[in-house]
């Protein structure tokens, strides 16, 4: 997966643009300037929005590693900490669209006091999209804030896995409304087949955004089913060396050349990282082990092994370490982890007694 871009960080929380938001961002560019602009804008407002979540969960002591903005899906507030409160959930994704709300409503103050020209087209076009943010994000549905929310109001009473396809259902449901609802404003409104064409492609790739995200949800929540109580620590890899991070390249080497081992381990101040002695280019303009770190997950060895490969994917990282008491105790990759929980999954069912 392509890393990312960070542009910025704020309390703490690196700020990435997607590429994909890079790509559109040229594209409306090339376009019109004005449209960029107003690109621009909707960034500021999904920004807004995924940084009411981030601080709703630094307040709650739910580490935030990162946020990344997704033209034209949105954006997404990368959460460090798989196994939150379902309380505490609610919290923080309702904490989204209530800042969209409130923008929203701003904005449309300054619409309705302010006179006609480009200015009010601005702050039309930022009153409009913030409404539209805060009531798609309040949508019971995956991967919207609005499925989140209604789970964690399910847990209250009902466990995770229940409570997950029960939003699932919900979410399918939910398309089903909208492909209904659009179809029938299709045909009541008098307007030229270039805007319904427009009308029906957006609602086809809303609905495959919310499908994706439901049948995402619901294989991670299977998943977790059937991995319960195992911990990363029956699945953790001992095959790696560990190297300081002022070792020469030539020290590098000869490390691998004795210990037969291609999986490098240093340590960057308090974190554990990856040795990449793969990328070439930047392997020709290292000086040691520390220009070559990548920083990957640091996990705890108790944590359930479907938890580590969330907070993998969430970091878009192929690798991490684990630690016990402080130490490293050995490293996983997403495939290794995947093929072990896919070999647990059908020894259960073929020794099931």
């Amino acid at each position: 997966m392509a890393q990312s871009p960070k542009i910025a960080n704020l309390f703490g929380i690196d700020i990435e643009l997607h590429w994909l938001s890079v790509v559109f961002l040229l594209l409306f560019l090339l376009l019109s300037v004005y449209l960029f602009l107003l690109m621009l804008l909707l960034l500021a407002s999904v920004l807004l929005h995924e940084l009411a979540h981030s601080v709703t969960s630094l307040h709650n002591k739910v580490k935030v590693s990162k946020i990344i903005l997704i033209l034209p899906i949105g954006g997404m507030s990368v959460l460090d900490d798989t196994n939150i409160d379902p309380k505490v959930e609610f919290n923080i994704a309702l904490a989204g669209p209530i800042m969209s709300l409130l923008l929203g409503a701003f904005f449309g103050i300054f619409v309705a006091f302010t006179p006609p020209g480009l200015v009010t087209q601005v702050f039309q076009f930022m009153f409009e999209i913030n409404i539209l943010l805060g009531i798609l994000n309040l949508l019971p549905a995956f991967p919207t804030d609005g499925g989140r929310v209604f789970r964690s109001w399910l847990e209250r009473k009902r466990d995770k896995y229940t409570a997950t396809m029960i939003t699932v259902k919900t979410s399918k449901a939910t398309m089903g409304l909208i492909v209904i609802a659009t179809i029938f404003y299709l045909f009541a409104i008098n307007a030229s087949f270039a805007y319904k064409e427009m009308l029906f492609v957006i609602t086809l790739f809303t609905i495959f955004f919310l499908y994706g995200g439901a049948e995402a949800e619901q294989q991670m929540a299977t998943l977790r089913r059937n991995a319960a109580g195992i911990s990363v620590k029956s699945a953790i890899s001992k095959d790696f060396a560990f190297i300081t991070p002022q070792a020469s390249i030539k020290e590098i080497y000869n490390k691998i050349k004795k210990s037969k081992k291609h999986v490098i381990i240093t340590k960057i101040g308090n974190e554990y990282a990856y040795v990449n002695v793969f990328d070439r280019r930047r392997l020709e303009n290292a000086r040691n082990a520390a220009d070559l770190a990548v920083k990957v997950p640091n996990i705890n060895i108790k944590t359930n092994i479907v938890d580590v490969m969330s907070m993998m994917e969430n970091r878009e990282s192929a690798m991490a370490c684990i630690i016990n008491k402080g130490k490293l105790e050995g490293v996983v990759s997403a495939q290794h982890l995947e093929a072990f929980i896919t070999l647990h999954v059908v020894q259960k069912k073929l020794y099931k007694k």
